[in-house]
């Protein structure tokens, strides 16, 4: 088992996941210290769209173990179980870029004209940003992970049109989280309103045509985000390569 993980890039994968929960923690805890003149955390719910964040990634893990240890009839069946559970939760974690819009929500500007020279104003945008950007790159961690599995069990070009439609379903599962105030547990509890909530979408153009936008701008955001991030990935590999060389 221990060589088959060593072939998914462990144990160099696991010390990644360590220092992301670091960082989620120390995110985590600027944001919700952060508060307002009255003394309230506007922001304190982050802790839990972060516990949310963090069940997909560990999905990513439990995906890599059950791929390396379990015998291969009993194997596919739970890659295929957990997997479903992965890509259900999996917009959890991009969806924290979209908790940007609270800084705007709840910061009180109190009429200032230039707000953005007020140090306070930055504490909350800064705060909050770490948070969205933090997300992105535990999405691009969790992604790419599950992407080499499928890489590995259907080729190159089939992992590739995964990761794209990956992408494309979070981007969906997005907007229905944040304007239908929609939840992942909605797919078994109440998947009658989530199938309402989808064809409410197109039965309005107004609400088409909004769902198309955001939509389209947050799966950009994704793939820019993976893209950049594995150009720094296959860089640093090349680097490698030259220094084994010499």
């Amino acid at each position: 088992m221990y060589d088959r993980l060593r072939s998914l890039n462990y144990p160099v994968k696991l010390y990644i996941f360590i220092a992301l929960a670091l960082c989620s923690v120390i995110s985590t805890l600027w944001i919700i210290n952060v508060r307002l003149p009255s003394g309230g955390r506007p922001y304190f719910f982050i802790w839990w769209n972060m516990m949310l964040a963090w069940i997909p990634m560990l999905l990513t893990l439990l995906l890599d173990v059950i791929h390396c240890s379990w015998r291969r009839g009993t194997r596919t069946f739970m890659l295929w179980i957990i997997g479903a559970g992965w890509l259900f939760f999996y917009p959890n974690i991009p969806y924290l870029i979209t908790d940007l819009l609270h800084v705007f929500a709840r910061y009180p500007f109190l009429g200032e004209q230039r707000f953005w020279g007020n140090p306070y104003f930055w504490n909350h945008v800064l705060g909050m940003l770490l948070v969205a950007v933090l997300g992105l790159t535990m999405g691009v961690v969790s992604l790419e992970s599950v992407r080499q599995l499928v890489q590995r069990a259907r080729g190159g070009l089939v992992s590739w049109l995964f990761m794209l439609a990956v992408l494309l379903l979070s981007s969906l599962g997005i907007y229905i989280g944040r304007f239908f105030r929609g939840n992942t547990w909605d797919i078994v509890s109440a998947p009658s309103q989530l199938y309402t909530q989808i064809s409410s979408i197109w039965a309005d153009t107004l609400q088409r045509t909004h769902f198309v936008e955001f939509s389209g701008m947050v799966f950009v955001i994704m793939l820019v985000s993976y893209v950049s991030t594995m150009c720094v990935v296959w860089m640093g590999n090349s680097r490698r390569d030259e220094w084994h060389r010499w």
